[in-house]
C-alpha cells in the first residue's frame, strides 16, 4: 500500500513538472510567433516602401524628360501625346508620395515611419511641391493653348529641372535610411529568436534531465521485470510439455499391463440370418432378460447394445458372403455392468460353399479393460494434480504480464507521448533556415515525421492495453484492431462477424482471445508477408469459433514443432496454444508452404463457474 501511494505521488509530481515545462514551451512559442508574424509584416511593408521610393526617383526623372520633350515638340499631336504622358506620370507620382507619407491600402503600405525619415520628407517637401506646381502649370497652358510658343513654357521647364536634382539626392538618402532601418529590425528579430530558442532549449534540457531520464529508467526496469517473467513462463511451458510427454509414456505403459485374458471360446451358434440356435452360459449373461433362448437374434442384440442399424447390416452382409468378421464389442450384463468381448463371427459353409450357420467365438477382455482403467485413473489424477499446479502458476504469470503491460502503456502514453508532442511544438518554432520557403519545407517535414512517431506511440499504447476491451467487449475491439492494423501496415485485414456475436465473456477470456488474435495477425504480417488476412467470428448456442486465415507464405507445421522441441525458441504459437488451453478452448492450426495459414479457436461461450466453462 505504501509503495502504491509513493508511486501515485511520484506520478503527480511528474505531471506537475510536465505542465510547467509545456507551459513554458507554449509561452515561448506564442511569443516567438507573435514577434515573427509582426516582423514578417514589417519586412513585407519595408520591401514595398523601398520599391515605391525607388519608383519615385524614376517617375521624377520621367516628368523632367517629358517636360523637355514638350519644349522641343512643335506638332500639335506630338505635344498632346507628351502632355498625356506627363499627366499620367504626375498623378502616379503624387499618389505614391502621399502613400509614403500617410499610407495607402491600395499600394499595400502602412505609412509608418521613423522620426528621422519624417524629417527627411519635410526637407524634401519644397522641391516636391515646386515640381508638382510647375508641372501642373505646364499642363494648364498646353490645355488652354496647344500651339503656345516654347518661350512661354521655358520658365516652368527650368523650375522642374532645377528641383529634380534636389529631389533625387534627398530621395536617395530616404531610400538608404529605409534600408538601414529594415536591416536593424532583422537583426533585432534574430536576437529575439535566439533568446526564445535558448529558453525553449533550456526547458527541453530540463525535461530530459528531470523527467525523461527518470521515466526511461523506470520503463527500462519495468521491461526487465517483464522479460524475466516471460522467461519464467517459457520455462513453465516446457515443463507442461514434459508433463504431456509423461502422460503419453504412461498411456504406453498402461497398454503393456499384463493381465491374464480368457481364451477364445464358442459363445453361441446362429443361422445365417442371425437366429441363435445355441447360447453358452457366458453368452446368456449378456443377453437381455426378455430374450428367450429360442427367439434371440445375434444382429438384433447388437442393435440393442447400441450399434447402428447400418453398421449391423454391413456386418450381416459381410458374413453372408462367407467372410469372417472380427471386432470389439461392449455389452451390458444382467447386473448392468459393462463386459468387453473380442468377438469373431465365423461362417460355416456347406458342400456347395454356401453359408450354413454362424459360429460366435468370443474372448472376455473385461478384466484387462478394468485394469487399464484403474491404472489410467491413478496416473491421470497424478498428472492432473501437477497440471493444475502448473496452470495456477501460469495464471499468475499471465495476469502479472497483463498488469505490466498496462503499466508500460501508461508510462509510454503519459511519458514518451507527451515528450514527443512537446518536441514537435518546439521544432515548429525553429526558423533558422535562410529563407521563408526553405523554413516552411523543413518544418513541414518535421511535423510529418513527428506525427508518424506519435501515431506509432499511440498504436503501441493501444496494443499493450486496449481499454475499450473492458468497456465494449471483444467484437468492437477486434474490429478496431483489424482496421488500425490494415491502415498502418497497408495490408487488407478484414473482420467479419458472421453470426452477429455480441455476448460478453469473462474478462480473462476476452483478454486472452484478443492477445491470440493480435499475435496471429502480427505473425501473418511480419513472417508470412500476407497481403490479405481475415478474422471471422461465428457461434452457436454454447460455443464461439474464431478463424484467422491469411494468404501468406505458410510453413511446415511439423518441422516447426520439431524445431521448437529442439531449441525452445519462438514461443508465438506455443503462447497461443497455452492461452487457448488456459481458457478451456481448442486450438487448431493448418498451414502448408505457399498455401497460407489458418488458425481455428473453439471456446465455450458461457462464463466460468468453479474453474470450468
Amino acid at each position: 500500500m505504501e509503495t502504491s501511494v509513493k508511486r501515485k505521488h511520484g506520478f503527480e509530481r511528474v505531471g506537475i513538472l510536465y505542465v510547467l515545462a509545456l507551459s513554458g514551451i507554449a509561452m515561448a512559442i506564442v511569443l516567438s510567433q507573435l514577434y515573427i508574424q509582426r516582423y514578417i509584416r514589417n519586412q513585407e511593408n519595408d520591401a514595398r516602401v523601398v520599391n515605391l521610393a525607388g519608383r519615385q526617383r524614376m517617375l521624377s526623372q520621367k516628368i523632367s524628360k517629358v517636360a523637355l520633350q514638350l519644349g522641343t515638340a512643335t506638332q500639335p499631336n506630338l505635344r498632346q501625346q507628351y502632355a498625356q504622358e506627363l499627366e499620367d506620370a504626375l498623378l502616379l507620382w503624387q499618389q505614391s508620395h502621399e502613400g509614403l507619407l500617410q499610407g495607402d491600402t491600395q499600394l499595400g503600405i502602412s505609412g509608418e515611419k521613423s522620426a528621422t525619415i519624417d524629417s527627411m520628407y519635410q526637407a524634401l517637401s519644397p522641391s516636391y511641391q515646386a515640381m508638382v506646381r510647375h508641372a501642373k502649370e505646364l499642363l494648364n497652358k498646353l490645355e488652354n493653348n496647344p500651339a503656345i510658343d516654347i518661350a512661354s513654357l521655358q520658365p516652368h521647364m527650368d523650375q522642374i529641372l532645377k528641383n529634380e536634382g534636389v529631389f533625387l539626392t534627398m530621395m536617395d538618402e530616404i531610400v538608404f535610411q529605409y534600408d538601414h532601418e529594415a536591416h536593424d529590425r532583422v537583426l533585432y528579430l534574430a536576437t529575439i529568436e535566439l533568446i526564445l530558442l535558448g529558453i525553449s532549449l533550456t526547458i527541453i534540457l530540463f525535461e530530459l534531465l528531470f523527467i525523461f531520464r527518470p521515466t526511461a529508467r523506470h520503463i527500462k526496469k519495468t521491461m526487465g521485470e517483464l522479460i524475466k517473467s516471460e522467461k519464467l513462463a517459457k520455462e513453465m511451458a516446457h515443463e507442461i510439455g514434459a508433463l504431456y510427454g509423461s502422460l503419453e509414456n504412461s498411456y504406453q505403459e498402461l497398454a503393456a499391463v499384463n493381465v491374464v485374458e480368457e481364451q477364445p471360446i464358442v459363445y453361441g451358434k446362429a443361422t445365417k440370418t442371425g437366429n441363435l440356435t445355441y447360447i453358452s452360459d457366458h453368452f446368456h449373461d449378456v443377453l437381455p432378460n426378455g430374450n428367450a433362448r429360442s427367439t434371440a437374434n445375434l444382429f438384433s442384440w447388437l442393435e440393442q447394445e447400441g450399434y447402428g442399424h447400418e453398421q449391423v447390416e454391413n456386418i450381416q452382409r459381410w458374413v453372408e458372403e462367407g467372410k469372417p468378421w472380427t471386432g470389439e464389442i461392449r455389452a451390458t450384463s444382467e447386473e448392468g455392468d459393462f463386459i468387453w468381448l473380442d468377438m469373431n463371427i465365423v461362417p460355416a459353409l456347406d458342400e456347395q460353399g454356401q453359408v450354413e450357420s454362424l459360429n460366435v467365438i468370443c474372448a472376455d477382455k473385461t478384466d484387462r479393460k478394468e485394469a487399464e482403467a484403474r491404472s489410467h485413473e491413478i496416473t491421470r489424477e497424478k498428472i492432473e494434480k501437477k497440471l493444475k499446479e502448473q496452470r495456477f502458476r501460469s495464471i499468475l504469470i499471465l495476469e502479472g504480464q497483463e498488469e505490466e503491460r498496462r503499466r508500460i502503456s501508461r508510462d509510454i502514453h503519459d511519458g514518451i507521448g507527451q515528450l514527443l508532442t512537446a518536441l514537435k511544438l518546439k521544432i515548429e518554432a525553429v526558423n533558422l533556415a535562410s529563407n521563408m520557403h526553405e523554413r516552411e519545407n523543413k518544418v513541414g517535414e518535421a511535423k510529418a515525421m513527428l506525427d508518424q512517431v506519435i501515431r506509432e506511440v499511440r498504436r503501441v499504447s493501444f496494443n499493450l492495453n486496449p481499454s475499450a476491451l473492458s468497456d465494449y467487449g471483444l467484437v468492437p475491439v477486434t474490429k478496431r484492431f483489424c482496421a488500425e492494423a490494415s491502415r498502418l501496415s497497408d495490408k487488407k485485414i478484414m473482420f467479419e462477424n458472421r453470426t452477429g456475436f455480441i455476448n460478453r465473456m469473462d474478462k480473462s477470456v476476452e483478454t486472452n482471445l484478443y492477445r491470440i488474435i493480435q499475435e496471429a495477425v502480427n505473425n501473418a504480417i511480419k513472417y508470412a508477408h500476407a497481403e490479405e488476412i481475415k478474422v471471422i467470428f461465428s457461434h452457436k448456442a454454447h460455443y464461439l469459433n474464431i478463424e484467422i486465415s491469411d494468404n501468406g507464405s505458410g510453413f511446415d507445421y511439423q518441422k516447426y514443432l520439431e524445431r521448437e522441441n529442439i531449441n525452445g525458441s519462438g514461443l508465438g504459437i506455443v503462447n497461443m496454444q497455452e492461452r487457448t488451453s488456459f481458457i478451456n478452448g481448442n486450438f487448431d492450426i493448418q498451414s502448408e508452404p505457399g498455401k497460407g495459414t489458418q488458425i481455428n479457436i473453439h471456446i465455450p461461450i458461457h462464463g466460468r463457474k468453479n474453474g470450468n466453462y
